[in-house]
C-alpha cells in the first residue's frame, strides 16, 4: 500500500525535473505528464524573495501543444523557443506513463490477492507474481526516464546569456522508494508463498499417511 502511495505521489508531481533559469526570472518544473512554472524574484539575498504558485499545463493539451509548436518554429522567441520544446509530449514521456498505468493496475490486483492470501495458498502465489510485474513495469518506468532525462538536449536548457542543467525533482526520489517498496513486497510474497505451499503439501502428506491403515483395514476385511 505504501509503493502504491509513493508511486501515485510521484507521478502526479511535476517536479520530475526542475531547472531555475535565472535570466527569465523562473522556475521549470517538467513532468512526465505535467510541466509547470513559477516565477521568481531575488533582490538581495535573504531580505528580498517573492514566489509565485505553480502555473501548470498539460504536456497532451492541444492548445498547448499548439502554442509550443509555434514558439519553436518562431526563431525570433531566441531561447525561449529553445526552452519550449522541454514542454513537448515525446514518445519517451509516453513509454514512462504507459508503465506507470501498468505497474499500479498490476500493483492494486496483487494487494486484492494479498488481503485473500492468508485463506488460499494459490492467491499468495497470484500476489507474487502481480508484485514482479508490478516492480518491473515501474523499474522500467524509472530506467527510461533515468536515461533519457541524461540526454544532452534533455538535461540541459540553454537561455540567452547561460545553459542552465535540469537537476531531477523529487517526483523521481518518490517513485524510485515507491519501486524499491514493491521489490521489498516481491522478495517477502516469495518467502511467503514458499511456506504456504511447503505447509499445504505437509498436511496433504500427513492426511494421505493417517488414511493408509483404514485403507489397509478395509483391504484386509474384504479378503
Amino acid at each position: 500500500m505504501s509503493a502504491a502511495i509513493l508511486s501515485i505521489i510521484g507521478g502526479l508531481s511535476p517536479s520530475w525535473q526542475v531547472v531555475d533559469i535565472r535570466e527569465f526570472q523562473a522556475e521549470h518544473h517538467h513532468g512526465i505528464w505535467l510541466d509547470c512554472t513559477r516565477s521568481e524574484r531575488h533582490f538581495m539575498s535573504n531580505q528580498y524573495e517573492e514566489r509565485s504558485p505553480l502555473h501548470c499545463t498539460y504536456k497532451f493539451d492541444s492548445n498547448a501543444a499548439e502554442i509550443i509548436d509555434k514558439n519553436i518554429d518562431d526563431v525570433d522567441m531566441g531561447a525561449a523557443a529553445v526552452e519550449a520544446g522541454h514542454h513537448q509530449f515525446f514518445g519517451w514521456h509516453k513509454a514512462v506513463l504507459i508503465c506507470m498505468i501498468l505497474s499500479l493496475c498490476t500493483g492494486g490486483m496483487a494487494i486484492i490477492c494479498g488481503i485473500c492470501a492468508p485463506c488460499s495458498p494459490s492467491c499468495s502465489l497470484i500476489y507474487s507474481i502481480l508484485a514482479f510485474v508490478s516492480f518491473i513495469t515501474s523499474a522500467g518506468a524509472l530506467g527510461v526516464f533515468f536515461f533519457a532525462a541524461h540526454r544532452v538536449d534533455i538535461r540541459f536548457v540553454q537561455g540567452l546569456v547561460a545553459t542552465y542543467e535540469q537537476e531531477i525533482g523529487s517526483a523521481f526520489f518518490f517513485y524510485g522508494t515507491g519501486t524499491l517498496l514493491l521489490l521489498l513486497a516481491f522478495i517477502i510474497s516469495v518467502i511467503v508463498t514458499y511456506q504456504l505451499l511447503r505447509r499445504t503439501e505437509e498436511g496433504i502428506d500427513f492426511g494421505m499417511r493417517e488414511l493408509a491403515p483404514l485403507y489397509g483395514s478395509r483391504m484386509t476385511t474384504v479378503i
